[in-house]
């Protein structure tokens, strides 16, 4: 999503579509129910920049007809030098289930290893996320909660939602 805001904000006309896998997968199944494929194919193929997130599901939940249908998007995309973006819990090599053509495509790009933030790190996102939200809490509830989610910055972002709707909810009943 950082990618989408960063091209937009460069270039305000930019057509932009971020997207999970399994949405992907569900448009597409509901599309072929529709006998509309050329609605799909219109809205996928002239974006300028296509973000995909967990592109493992595709390997693992898609038809061989979804696949393929990925695969013609993304070369029209590609030869129309236009950007792709997908993120994956595993290099490209470990998509076993996927279509060898569609690795070999996924390997064309640049691969980046995100690891986890370290531990000031995720201080300053809850920081920041705590000003951007306009919550209150004390300096040790954040260490503490920096402390605990130590894998990704979703889990994090999460936690701190949930104990925000947990203090507002307990202000309510005072």
């Amino acid at each position: 999503n950082a990618i989408g805001n960063k091209v937009l904000h460069d270039n305000p006309q930019a057509r932009i579509k971020y997207i999970t896998a399994e949405n992907f997968i569900n448009e597409f199944v509901l599309h072929i129910r529709l006998d509309k494929m050329d609605e799909l194919k219109l809205k996928y193929r002239h974006l300028d920049v296509l973000l995909i997130d967990d592109i493992q599901s595709l390997a693992k939940k898609s038809t061989q007809a979804t696949q393929e249908e990925f695969f013609n998007t993304f070369n029209v995309l590609h030869d129309n030098n236009k950007q792709i973006v997908l993120t994956s819990d595993r290099n490209p090599d470990q998509l076993n289930e996927m279509e060898e053509r569609l690795v070999t495509r996924f390997k064309w790009g640049l691969t980046v290893n995100i690891t986890p933030p370290d531990f000031e790190t995720r201080v300053a996102i809850l920081t920041n996320k705590i000003m951007d939200y306009d919550y209150h809490f004390p300096p040790e509830t954040i260490e503490y909660l920096a402390g605990q989610f130590d894998s990704n910055v979703r889990d994090l972002e999460g936690a701190l939602k949930d104990i925000s709707l947990v203090a507002n909810i307990r202000q309510l009943d005072t």
